[in-house]
């Protein structure tokens, strides 16, 4: 039954109205104001209002004026009933939102067909909304789970396939494998020939991939330039192993393309269901895991996932989460390890170290967050307030009257690679009042080799500031001779692998000797790190290393604690 709202104050004609509408079968509800009928209207959800009220002395224009301001009920068909014939009024009456209007006299008949007509269109406007509505509905969940380019399945649905799977499996006491394929050159066709080609090879890829792979998997896009493959039930990694590479060799064939034909590398990583792991996302981490060592290779390889491959956890993800309130809320201390001059044997200098306590984890290795700072770029913050802390405390023992400490702060080569870090360090330096020469920068030279002639300027504008350089884990890195030549450096620090049983290793005695001596022609300073016997502190003593630092001198320690040691 279909409701009606009549807007009209009581009397003769009103009541006449309503007997004739519900004689017509509809439901009818009565309102004798304007502000009434908006509260009905609300209530009841009416299909369609009369407004009546020019008949009784009103205005209908009220209601109208009303329901304009209210977006619940702007959509409700109105037909107005009027004693005024002027044309200026209908068109104010349909301005405003009316959408018929009869001027009196009119006849039941003219009515209940006014009413028909404005149903008729009403539901004629619902059906199409509702199918706008289905389509939009279906067009979303496609996008949803489908990739707009490609129109393979997408990373939602692949997870949902590889655990369909994965149940299947598991009941059948089968295995399950999970490509993961990368087309190792896509940036450079998109950076030569424009994302359209790119786009175009992607495309491409997929319609060959589809081609040989066996009917019973599935193939999905991941990101940008990785697919997915599920092989449900392969009879062992050897049959797993073949298809593989049956798609390198598919997709190593050459590419035509608008304006050229071009050729692609593919790298894949395969994870295995139950032998690697039963999770699902461990799975999924596992396959990339070994996607990346795969990459490595540089050319077509093919790589099964190692318990040895580094996997992103969740525990990395809540650790980062942690990380990036960490110094906000003041979980970070700098520790202090004392470096001893071997002439005088007093502790001259010290090294900072980062330290993290966690309010409810304890303490968290360095091992483990420096790296994820690095690579999110939290080292940034959290290096600068260690060379502020850094120098403040420095500053301290120096108004304290304790013997001059030289003390030494790590750089990663994040921190190089800002270009702001000079002035950054200067504004450290001049707001505390620290001299320059109290502080050490270290850098590594693998750190330094990523950009020679940046790091380079960089060294430079150090010592223009008075500040003194130390090039970390010496012997390690990638640094020739020749770049030791050029390098504005201080001082050498003789990695701990040179260090360590040197009492008994004749050719690591030979090659710090060779360090020693040539750091000195060089007009360097040499410390040695990693010593923890006295032998090994007098063997370097003999080679005239300058000073040593390691567990024999000293743990890392806390600034009270070094007080005692100065």
């Amino acid at each position: 039954m279909r409701k009606l709202l009549v807007v009209e104050d009581q009397g003769i004609s009103r009541q006449a109205r309503v007997q004739m509408l519900e004689e017509q079968s509809f439901e009818v509800m009565t309102a004798a104001t304007a502000e009434a009928g908006i509260q009905t209207a609300r209530q009841y959800s009416p299909d369609l209002i009369l407004c009546s009220l020019d008949l009784s002395g009103g205005d209908n224009t009220h209601l109208l004026h009303l329901i304009t301001n209210k977006s619940d009920l702007v959509a409700l068909p109105i037909i107005v009933l009027t004693n005024r014939s002027d044309r200026d009024y209908g068109r104010q009456c349909a301005t405003l939102g009316a959408d018929d209007c009869l001027v009196t006299p009119f006849s039941d008949g003219d009515l209940l067909e006014a009413i028909a007509a404005r149903l008729r269109k009403q539901d004629a406007l619902t059906q199409r909304y509702n199918t706008l509505m289905r389509h939009t509905a279906e067009r979303l969940n496609r996008l949803s789970h489908y990739d707009s380019l490609t129109d393979l399945p997408n990373h939602h649905l692949l997870r949902q396939r590889l655990m369909q799977a994965v149940q299947r499996a598991a009941l059948g006491k089968q295995h399950v494998a999970l490509l993961s394929i990368s087309l190792d050159r896509l940036r450079q066709i998109n950076n030569t020939l424009g994302y359209p080609a790119g786009d175009t090879l992607l495309r491409a890829a997929a319609r060959r991939l589809q081609g040989i792979l066996p009917r019973s998997s599935a193939l999905a896009r991941l990101t940008g330039n990785q697919f997915a493959i599920i092989l449900p039930a392969p009879p062992d990694a050897a049959a797993v192993q073949l298809i593989a590479e049956d798609i390198i060799d598919c997709l190593s064939r050459s590419f035509s393309l608008p304006e050229q034909e071009v050729f692609v590398t593919t790298s894949i990583g395969i994870a295995l269901f139950p032998e690697n792991t039963q999770d699902i996302s461990t799975l999924l981490r596992q396959a990339d895991a070994a996607l990346d060592w795969a990459k490595q290779q540089k050319s077509n390889y093919c790589q099964f996932y190692r318990s040895d491959m580094p996997v992103v956890s969740g525990d990395e993800l809540q650790l980062e989460t942690w990380l990036r309130y960490a110094l906000k809320r003041q979980e970070f201390q700098v520790y202090y390890q004392p470096k001893q001059t071997l002439m005088t044997g007093r502790i001259e200098g010290a090294e900072a170290l980062i330290r993290w306590r966690h309010p409810d984890h304890g303490y968290i290795s360095p091992a483990r967050f420096v790296p994820l700072a690095e690579e999110t770029g939290l080292i940034v913050p959290i290096g600068e307030w260690v060379l502020r802390t850094v120098c403040e405390q420095a500053a301290r023992w120096q108004q304290q009257g304790l013997p001059p400490v030289q003390v030494s702060v790590n750089l990663s080569s994040v921190q190089l690679n800002q270009p702001h870090l000079c002035k950054t360090l200067d504004r450290i330096l001049k707001d505390i009042g620290l001299p320059a020469h109290h502080l050490q920068l270290e850098v590594t030279e693998t750190a330094l080799m990523q950009d020679v002639e940046s790091a380079l300027v960089l060294l430079h504008q150090f010592k223009d500031l008075g500040v003194q350089v130390a090039l970390d884990d010496f012997g390690t890195g990638y640094a020739s001779l020749g770049y030791l030549r050029q390098l504005p450096i201080d001082t050498l620090k003789i990695d701990t692998c040179f260090v360590r049983g040197v009492t008994e290793d004749w050719k690591n005695q030979i090659i710090l000797r060779r360090i020693i001596a040539l750091a000195h022609d060089l007009d360097l300073a040499v410390v040695a790190e990693g010593v923890e016997q006295v032998e090994e502190m007098e063997l370097l003593k003999t080679y005239g290393c300058d000073a040593i630092q390691g567990y024999w001198v000293g743990l890392p320690m806390t600034a009270a604690e070094l007080i005692q040691h100065l």
